[in-house]
C-alpha cells in the first residue's frame, strides 16, 4: 500500500512539473542554462524569447561590470569579480566565460566561497563535456548578492588578448522572468611580456 501511495505521489509530481518549462523552473534560482554570456558563438543571453525579455538588453539603470587584472601569467590563477551596482532588484545572477583572440574557450574557473558554481557538463544546463570548467555562474546562495568573486586559471599558449564575457540579471524577485533586466559586460587581459 505504501509503495502504491509513493508511486501515485511521484506520478502526480511529474505531471505537475511537466507544465513548467525547465528553464523557468531552474534558471533564476539555481543558475542559468549554459552558453548565455553574450560571448561570440554562445546562445546570446537570458534576454531571449521565453526568458528575461521584458526590456531591451542593457536598458536598466544598474551598472554591470567585470573586474580582472589587465595581465596574466600563463598557468597561474587570478581573482576576478563580477558586480551589479545601483541595482533596485531583489535578486541577482550572472554567467561568465573567457575566449582567446581565436574564439576558443580558455582557462578554467574555480569558485570561492558558496555563492558561485562552475557549470557541470551534461546536466540540465546543457554544457558540453569539451567545455568543462569554462563557465561559472551564481548559485542559489548567490542570488541575494550583488557581487561575486572567483578564480580563473590562465591557459598556456592562448592567443592574446583573452576576453571575459559575462551576462548579469537584475530581477525583481517575484518568481517569474518578467520585469527583469539583463546586462552584459566584457574585460580583457593579456599575457605578461
Amino acid at each position: 500500500m505504501n509503495s502504491l501511495k509513493n508511486t501515485v505521489l511521484y506520478v502526480g509530481l511529474c505531471v505537475a512539473l511537466s507544465g513548467f518549462p525547465v528553464n523557468m523552473l531552474f534558471a533564476s534560482v539555481i543558475g542559468p542554462i549554459a552558453y548565455c554570456t553574450g560571448a561570440p558563438n554562445d546562445n546570446g543571453t537570458c534576454n531571449a524569447d521565453g526568458c528575461h525579455n521584458s526590456f531591451n538588453l542593457n536598458s536598466g539603470n544598474a551598472t554591470f561590470s567585470i573586474t580582472a587584472p589587465g595581465t596574466y601569467t600563463p598557468g597561474k590563477t587570478m581573482k576576478i569579480e563580477v558586480s551589479i551596482f545601483d541595482s533596485g532588484g531583489d535578486r541577482h545572477g550572472f554567467e561568465m566565460t573567457a575566449l582567446d583572440a581565436n574564439g576558443n574557450r580558455v582557462g578554467t574557473f574555480k569558485k570561492i566561497g558558496n555563492t558561485t558554481q562552475v557549470i557541470s557538463p551534461n546536466d540540465y544546463r546543457g554544457l558540453e563535456q569539451v567545455d568543462k570548467g569554462t563557465y561559472i555562474e551564481h548559485n542559489f546562495k548567490g542570488i541575494k548578492k550583488k557581487s561575486w568573486k572567483f578564480k580563473w586559471k590562465a591557459p598556456s599558449g592562448a592567443a592574446d588578448p583573452i576576453t571575459f564575457y559575462a551576462a548579469g540579471c537584475e530581477a525583481d524577485g517575484d518568481g517569474n522572468s518578467t520585469n527583469d533586466y539583463i546586462y552584459t559586460a566584457t574585460a580583457e587581459t593579456s599575457s605578461r611580456p
